[in-house]
């Protein structure tokens, strides 16, 4: 009978494995590589990203022309208001004060409005930058053979010899 149960075991022993084999080399290189790639140097170095800047400070300026314009309206307004102080009833100049404080708050909102909209203009870029530069970082890591890329900006310190800046550089047109 033990004979039996031996056979049985090793028997089973063989059928499974070849099955633990393959939980054991799971996808996870053993010696992993990692690259980095410093989206900032692409954007501001390669014709691509020179573009999509040039496009991003085109808005920005805008929008702060518009901005200025409106901070300049204000301060004419105030100074206007002090002008008019010593002519205008106590009840009427602290009306168009408080107006104009309501105007100076505004205009603020709208400050921190456009500060939130060149934020994601700015994240958008860069995500754009990094949807077209996707295939070519692909392609660098397969001929590396680097199993992960991180951007410069999310690592504390990493050698030189694993920047593959340059690499993807010369790829952005």
């Amino acid at each position: 009978m033990n004979r039996y149960v031996a056979l049985g075991c090793l028997g089973l022993g063989l059928m499974v494995s070849p099955l633990l084999d393959r939980v054991g080399n799971s996808a996870v290189p053993a010696n992993p590589k990692i690259g980095i790639i410093n989206i900032e140097e692409t954007l501001s170095s390669t014709p691509a990203g020179k573009r999509a800047n040039e496009a991003f400070e085109k808005t920005r300026k805008t929008k702060q022309g518009l901005l200025d314009k409106q901070q300049e309206d204000l301060k004419k307004a105030d100074a206007d208001l002090a002008k008019q102080k010593a002519v205008l009833k106590p009840e009427v100049y602290e009306g168009k004060r408080q107006e104009l404080e309501k105007k100076f708050v505004e205009l603020q909102q709208t400050y921190v409005k456009l500060e939130r909209e060149l934020a994601q203009d700015r994240t958008k870029l860069i995500q754009d930058l990094l949807k077209q530069a996707e295939p070519k970082i692909a392609a660098i890591a397969k001929a590396e053979g680097v199993s992960l890329i991180l951007d410069q900006s999310a690592t504390v310190w990493a050698d030189p010899s694993v920047d593959l800046t340059q690499k993807l550089n010369a790829e952005m047109k």
